[in-house]
């Protein structure tokens, strides 16, 4: 595959926000498996319904192209093996003293028993998987960025 155009260019291009809608909820991209728009996706990752509000285009395509780079609060990746070394990686969604509850990639939650925990950590990537960009065209990628980007709060 060509790569890709400086993040720069890329956000100077046109896109349509119709097929940029198709493409975030495509099976081949996954993004709906992990970020909710609206009433549509699941909330996995941070939701998106009013992500043109908070992130200009270039930002958009960063978080993309490296979902490392900027994590936000509350969507750190935990890996947890258990005493019977069964191992799960997700997004803590609740703890207390007796149990905790990890939300996976599609949505599903576990509560697991502290007591059967035998390790946590706290991973230094993004549980949103890197080169999604590789699961689509270019103008693919323009046309989703597009669609997030017009993605504002409802004026009243």
């Amino acid at each position: 595959a060509k790569p890709l155009q400086p993040v720069a260019e890329l956000a100077k291009r046109k896109g349509d926000i119709a097929n940029g809608a198709k493409v975030f909820l495509c099976e081949v991209a996954q993004c709906a498996r992990c970020h909710k728009v609206g009433d549509k996706g699941i909330e996995v990752g941070p939701a998106l319904t009013e992500i043109g509000d908070k992130l200009p285009k270039t930002e958009l395509y960063a978080s993309i192209l490296d979902p490392s780079a900027g994590i936000s609060f509350g969507y750190e990746a935990w890996l947890l093996k258990t005493k019977n070394g069964a191992e799960a990686l997700g997004i803590i969604t609740s703890q207390t003293d007796d149990e905790l509850t990890l939300k996976l990639p599609g949505g599903i939650s576990i509560a697991y028993k502290t007591a059967d925990i035998a390790k946590r950590t706290q991973l230094p990537i993004s549980i949103m998987p890197q080169g999604l960009q590789a699961t689509m065209t270019p103008q693919e990628l323009v046309d989703m960025v597009t669609y997030l980007h017009s993605l504002k709060q409802a004026k009243p």
